[in-house]
């Protein structure tokens, strides 16, 4: 599981994926990115509404992880992007969120497991080239081919 990012020798809780930080995507309002993307995991819109509805991270995170209900056949192909659109919803609606990204300079150093600790760092420092008043175009580009190249290689 996830937790507040450090960058430039300091913690953010801002950069953590279960902040309660709310944020409107796809026609609802999210608490959290964690929780968007525990919701994107399901087809089933009962169970997304009951993931939406849960107030409490670590709960919509346990609902995420049941199979109950189908999930979204591609799901292993899009969850890093499913990531990485509530993150930029969170950020791009939150602006002292933003305002804390973007005073960051160095790597970002997400904590959780292993696969989400490489992912989260490389959303959020997307995000950040990303919004830059003038972001560096090749790294925009370098972070997006990654993207591309996950999803290329999940693709089913």
């Amino acid at each position: 599981m996830g937790g507040p990012c450090t960058c430039d020798g300091k913690v953010w809780h801002s950069m953590d994926n279960f902040s309660k930080t709310p944020f409107m995507l796809d026609g609802k309002t999210w608490i959290s990115p964690e929780q968007y993307f525990q919701a994107k995991k399901f087809t089933d819109a009962g169970y997304i509404e009951k993931i939406r509805k849960e107030t409490e991270g670590n709960a919509q995170w346990v609902l995420g992880q049941k199979r109950c209900v189908p999930i979204v056949t591609n799901w292993e192909e899009v969850k890093v992007d499913v990531m990485y659109d509530g993150n930029k919803a969170k950020f791009e609606q939150n602006p002292e969120c933003m305002v804390e990204l973007l005073s960051t300079k160095g790597p970002i150093k997400a904590v959780g497991f292993a696969f989400w600790v490489k992912w989260n760092q490389l959303i959020l420092e997307r995000i950040r080239e990303e919004s830059r008043p003038e972001p560096d175009q090749e790294r925009v580009l370098h972070y997006r081919k990654l993207f591309d190249n996950y999803r290329a290689a999940n693709k089913k």
